[in-house]
């Protein structure tokens, strides 16, 4: 999903609150083909074994998910993942099941391991609160009075209770003094919690990092942010009813042919494929800095002046049978602000899924050659 810039005013009768979504935006994982943070503080994964999926509109390979038993990602501590006595944390999270070890709970995210050690964040959900923390007796987990909590919490339950295979946002902000959680723009509660955010370990989504108490995530995740402030109730309310711009499906050129450069095809990779209509999407490698494509199958161009950026691009293409020719070619029409012009290309045939960087300069294209399995 695309980082959306907000410059806006959201009135009341008491407050004017200015909404801008990329102030001290920490880190940020949109989720879009990958993992990587699109914050610009390069604070990728350097572990990742969850799955790509659907989002909450359905647009494919557009979230994560983890199984539950043995997913999560890994992010190197850093500075820019440190912060103050603020911090804001904003997450929308489908739960699909429950952890039934000792606790029962599902860390969403975290970073300081253990049980909420000082300097630490994180959001997950349990029953904790509706069993006064008789999970940790070793009491059957209560899959239907589950709740969301973040770093500084109420002791008492809240409605509504967590459904599972339903998408959530969920928002914890700490502004220095108070812990506030919202789920769906509501706010769930608000605790004195005056805390400083920094400590030395890594951060983790989807598990804790403690063996003993490992608290596996049943769930998808899909558009996550960390800020090193504490958001505004407009802020909150932005994030929680943002709506992405729809996927976009490339439909082949009708015009007249366009005339090309002449220029050499690196072949970048042939793939031997189970079907004879596989999908293709496309997405800006890296920074999102103006890079521009046409796209050439079999010699007809599929597709021309299209922007690549963390949105994807999406395409069906038929592979022909035998030794047939089935060449699919990106030509750059701009190198970008940083030269090539790179692509992260997903590619799926059926349940299988490929996925490669190709690249394209001012004298060669990149290329990818399937060929149909006999």
């Amino acid at each position: 999903m695309k980082k959306i810039f907000y410059s806006l005013l959201f009135l009341s009768d008491i407050c004017v609150a200015q909404v801008n979504l990329n102030a001290g935006l920490n880190a940020y994982y949109p989720f879009s083909g990958n993992a990587g943070d699109r914050s610009g503080n390069n604070n990728h994964p350097v572990f990742n074994n969850a799955t790509l999926t659907a989002d909450r509109f359905g647009n494919p390979n557009s979230a994560y998910h983890f199984n539950g038993l043995d997913n999560y990602m890994k992010i190197r501590n850093d500075p820019s993942l440190n912060f103050g006595n603020q911090v804001s944390l904003s997450v929308w999270v489908r739960p699909t099941g429950f952890y039934y070890d000792i606790c029962h709970a599902s860390q969403i995210l975290s970073k300081g391991g253990g049980n909420y050690n000082p300097g630490n964040y994180a959001i997950r959900f349990d029953d904790a609160l509706y069993s006064s923390g008789t999970g940790c007796s070793g009491t059957l987990c209560d899959t239907l009075h589950q709740n969301f909590r973040g770093t500084g919490t109420i002791l008492t339950p809240y409605k509504d209770f967590i459904q599972k295979n339903k998408w959530y946002n969920v928002i914890y902000v700490n502004d220095g003094a108070n812990a506030k959680l919202y789920v769906d723009c509501e706010l769930k509660y608000s605790v004195v919690f005056p805390e400083t955010f920094t400590n030395r370990e890594d951060l983790f989504f989807g598990r804790s990092d403690d063996n003993i108490f490992p608290f596996w995530l049943n769930a998808d995740l899909d558009e996550i942010r960390i800020y090193n402030r504490a958001l505004n109730a407009g802020e909150v309310a932005a994030l929680c009813n943002e709506k992405p711009e729809p996927i976009k499906i490339i439909e082949p050129v009708k015009e007249k042919e366009i005339e090309l450069e002449k220029r050499n095809n690196d072949l970048i990779r042939q793939i031997t494929v189970d079907n004879d209509s596989i999908s293709v999407t496309l997405y800006d490698n890296g920074d999102i800095d103006g890079d521009s494509i046409t796209l050439i199958y079999n010699d007809k161009i599929l597709t021309t002046h299209q922007r690549l950026t963390d949105k994807p691009l999406t395409f069906t293409i038929k592979i022909n049978k035998g030794n047939s020719r089935n060449e699919l070619v990106m030509y750059a029409e701009n190198l970008g602000s940083i030269p090539p012009n790179t692509a992260l290309m997903v590619i799926m045939d059926g349940n299988k899924r490929y996925e490669l960087n190709i690249n394209s300069t001012k004298n060669s294209n990149g290329a990818v050659a399937f060929k149909l399995r006999e």
